[in-house]
């Protein structure tokens, strides 16, 4: 059995106006996927819209985690 990379993830506080987060929650229960997948899935076409491609967000198990500074 091969091991799947890690997520690069790192937890973020955030206030969502209630009916965004009521669509949110619709959006994650419709497609089966927690609501932190369907964020970074909106922000991810977002950036690409813009001509931003984003690095996966995935690391090989031997890659020490990123230290975040500041």
């Amino acid at each position: 059995m091969t091991s799947r990379p890690k997520r690069c993830t790192r937890s973020a506080g955030v206030t969502f106006e209630v009916p965004v987060l009521d669509y949110l929650h619709e959006l994650a229960r419709a497609q089966a996927r927690d609501r932190s997948f369907c964020i970074n899935q909106i922000i991810r076409e977002h950036a690409a819209r813009h001509g931003c491609l984003l690095a996966a967000p995935f690391r090989s198990p031997n890659e020490p985690n990123p230290v975040r500074e500041g």
